[in-house]
């Protein structure tokens, strides 16, 4: 069976749904989808207070696993990514961050050129409708929907008020052109729903994009170095689909790298191995891995105003009927409402860490609550230098990938860390935080030296489901796509999501990987929009004040 497009978008993720939904708009070009997961009909992909149960569950998830980490104690981190339409724009926490200004400029400095701030602001602007915004860096006709909430809660609010204490700045919009200090938590949630690609991108589609889910991608078809198609199973048949003009790879950080080597694209040696003719010899292909280092500080709630309040039937049903009848209440928001971004030492120019709060704790290592009133503050740096791969596990085009972070190898993001956890615990300790802070928790006050801190991270830091990296943009030789996306030395083929990333921006992930399907649909189609000539802040001591 054989089946021709103009175009073939290979994942219908946080990047392919856009992508795919541009190009087929106004029925100028017809375009296959292929998506390995199922249809988004569950509700747990659209309530946001769900996003546990999402993650977690099998059927939706391609349950990859990581190679024992050598720098983590030789532990396996779980690796949930979305296997669904929407991919894990479906499943993710729904934090909705931009990434600092300064992240876009190193990428355009370090040879992508065209993804200066100036010139991914105009995309941003493009993706979203902030409803409870205004201001100019928003965006308000797009079609991902957006907001913050949770203002009229009490943590909340001593969590912001205690940055002030502590000598932080307040920010009114963390997306906006400071998000240096302490603000509201953006989230792709509104009208009490989740904001998946999915669901703002693939509902009622044009005649001429033709969305396939179930289908298992085997490799590409290359002949005379251009991609000419996508060999893939769906429901036990194999199935060519040829591209008229170009094949996108939007198959996600892990996936996308796989279909390159699957398909004798990637470093020689590699394939050789694994048995697999080398097309050409493109040796970033799966390396230059990255993902943010997570772990959290946990305590004792002295006053009842913890989400534990809310571990009971009756408040879970009374909240399921809520969201079922008026889209409001319990499970209209994912519980995320305050973050802050803020440098760890005097010489770091823009934001290395960020700490949210969570007004609930979840046992270290497990999906379980603790049962009791408590709550933690989730702390992440930005802008790690450790670098893993991701590789074949054989000539297998459906086995699970062998995955390497190598977290915390690099010195220095153990003492960023380090020192997420001292500034975390000196938030708990200022006057209206410390109103609500009880018994620490996690790690305990035991830890306090940096060897027991040390220790304490190596053995218990974690994934935050960030990969990125491995088919970097560039031109260095370690670069995989152009800065337009564009497979080196293979036409008619393009890398496009959180896979291209040359450095892992200052946020979580989904945002920019949006940005990126908005950004190259523009690329594709021969358009582009105006740079933006907004400001952006940067901390005018940062040289010689970390605060």
């Amino acid at each position: 069976m054989q089946t021709e497009y103009d175009f073939i978008v290979v994942g219908a993720g946080s990047a392919g749904a856009i992508i795919a939904a541009r190009l087929s708009e106004g029925g100028a070009n017809s375009v296959l989808l292929l998506e390995a997961g199922p249809k988004d009909t569950s509700p747990l992909f659209h309530v946001p207070a769900a996003m546990r149960y999402a993650y977690n569950a099998p059927k939706y998830n391609w349950n990859y696993e990581t190679e024992p980490e050598p720098y983590l104690n030789n532990r396996v981190l779980v690796q949930p990514r979305g296997k669904v339409l929407g991919g894990s724009s479906s499943i993710n926490g729904q934090l909705y961050l931009r990434g600092h200004p300064l992240d876009y400029e190193g990428w355009a400095e370090g040879g992508a050129r065209g993804w200066s701030y100036a010139e991914v602001l105009p995309y941003f602007q493009r993706l979203e409708t902030r409803i409870d915004g205004g201001n100019e860096y928003q965006g308000q006709d797009g079609r991902i929907r957006a907001s913050t909430m949770g203002s009229d809660n009490p943590l909340t609010r001593a969590f912001l008020k205690a940055g002030e204490e502590a000598g932080y700045l307040r920010t009114d919009d963390v997306n906006g052109g400071q998000q240096d200090g302490f603000g509201y938590l953006p989230k792709n949630v509104a009208e009490g729903r989740r904001s998946s690609t999915a669901y703002c991108y693939l509902r009622n589609p044009p005649d001429t994009l033709n969305i396939q889910t179930g289908c298992s991608v085997r490799n590409l078809v290359i002949q005379d170095r251009t991609a000419r198609g996508v060999r893939y199973v769906q429901r036990g048949q194999e199935i060519t689909a040829l591209a008229r003009r170009e094949v996108i790879l939007s198959a996600g950080a892990f996936n996308s790298p796989v279909i390159l080597m699957q398909s004798g694209i990637g470093p020689a040696h590699q394939l050789r191995e694994n048995g697999i003719d080398v097309v050409h010899d493109l040796p970033g292909v799966g390396e230059n891995l990255m993902d943010h280092p997570l772990t959290s500080l946990q305590v004792k709630c002295t006053q009842p105003v913890t989400l534990f309040k809310h571990l009971n039937l009756f408040s879970q049903a009374k909240g399921a009927v809520e969201w079922a009848l008026t889209r409001k209440g319990l499970l209209a928001n994912n519980h995320f409402d305050a973050v802050c971004f803020v440098r760890t030492k005097a010489g770091v120019r823009f934001p290395n860490m960020q700490i949210a709060l969570f007004q609930i704790a979840v046992a270290e290592g497990s999906a379980d609550f603790i049962k009791e009133h408590a709550f933690q503050l989730q702390f992440t740096n930005q802008r790690p230098q450790s670098r893993g791969y991701v590789k074949l596990a054989s000539n297998d085009p459906f086995a699970a990938p062998r995955i390497r972070y190598n977290l915390l190898e690099h010195p220095e993001d153990i003492e960023e860390l380090k020192a997420g956890l001292r500034l975390s615990r000196e938030l708990t300790e200022q006057p209206s935080l410390a109103a609500f802070t009880g018994e620490e928790i996690f790690p305990g006050q035991h830890v306090q030296n940096d060897a027991d801190i040390e220790a304490w991270l190596r053995e218990n830091c974690h994934s935050s489901y960030h990969p990125s990296g491995t088919c970097k943009m560039g031109v260095d030789e370690l670069a995989v796509v152009d800065p337009e996306c564009r497979v080196h030395g293979i036409e008619n083929l393009r890398v496009a999501d959180a896979s291209i990333m040359p450095v892992i921006p200052s946020a979580n992930l989904n945002c920019p990987t949006m940005m990126i399907g908005e950004k190259t649909s523009d690329m594709i189609l021969s358009r582009s929009l105006p740079p933006s000539n907004l400001p952006y802040f940067t901390d005018p001591n940062w040289e010689v004040s970390q605060r």
